[in-house]
């Protein structure tokens, strides 16, 4: 079974029920402004025994795939071009593209950075390699946050334009598989840039139809011409219990440390 598929909810037919194995999940409350999917908490508790009865968000993935099969919708996803609503942008390119729905990061922002950072603070200006390191070594919290912050920050991010309830399905087959994906990991809770693009492209394609290989070949693309190669090691870690700081991450790629194979 592909880990795409492990991530995935688990849905079965019995009785006329669909049905799942674990507690129903609610989503986090939204603050103003939108519900900022990023580093969520883990579900406490262990699965109870027997089927559950499945929650709303479920039976709104299960009629997704129906209603796409269903309509013209994945037949016209399927053949769109660059034009239309499976174009991928820039994050910064967000209010222009997508004004009245949810830019949503391919390859979530979170995997760039240390968790924990977000928003203005994790930029950090450079000043020059001897100033920035004396500037470090005195004044740690001045900023930072970003793996790769000269190649990669929010508004670079490789997005694409959903409702929130399509964001919402999007992020609960993504963060799933990307758990288990960081969880079997060497190092643990990292992942290469290639395996977030497949997972993110598969993720995306199957809440929106849109083609998952054309969305793998353009952020294949766009991130090569950020100076991104297929093995850039990157965060894999969802809930955000991986203490993966800039300091930890240097440590990680100065050892040279080989991600062990995954099926």
């Amino acid at each position: 079974m592909s880990i795409l598929a492990q991530g995935a909810v688990g849905q079965q037919a019995g009785a006329g029920v669909l049905v799942r194995k674990g507690p129903p999940r609610l989503p986090a409350p939204r603050p103003p402004g939108g519900f900022p999917v990023d580093e969520l908490p883990a579900s406490p508790g262990a699965p109870p025994k027997g089927p559950v009865l499945l929650g709303p968000l479920d039976y709104y993935l299960a009629l997704l795939s129906l209603l796409n099969v269903a309509t013209n919708r994945h037949r016209d996803n399927q053949n769109d071009e660059e034009k239309d609503k499976c174009k991928i942008y820039s994050y910064k390119d967000a209010q222009k593209e997508c004004p009245d729905g949810r830019s949503h990061h391919i390859v979530p922002d979170r995997s760039w950075r240390s968790p924990g950072t977000r928003g203005p603070k994790t930029g950090k200006v450079s000043l020059g390699p001897i100033l920035d390191s004396i500037l470090d070594e005195y004044l740690p919290g001045r900023g930072g946050g970003y793996y790769y912050a000269d190649k990669m920050d929010e508004g670079k991010g490789q997005c694409i334009c959903v409702s929130e309830e399509e964001h919402l399905a999007i992020h609960k087959i993504y963060d799933g598989a990307e758990k288990i994906l960081g969880e079997e990991a060497r190092p643990q809770w990292t992942a290469t840039l290639d395996q977030l693009e497949t997972l993110g492209a598969k993720s995306v394609s199957r809440v929106t139809a849109c083609n998952a290989n054309k969305i793998k070949d353009t952020l294949r693309m766009r991130h090569e011409n950020l100076g991104l190669q297929k093995d850039t090691l990157l965060r894999a870690d969802p809930y955000g219990q991986s203490g993966l700081t800039m300091e930890r991450f240097v440590e990680i790629l100065s050892s040279g440390s080989q991600k062990k194979p995954l099926r």
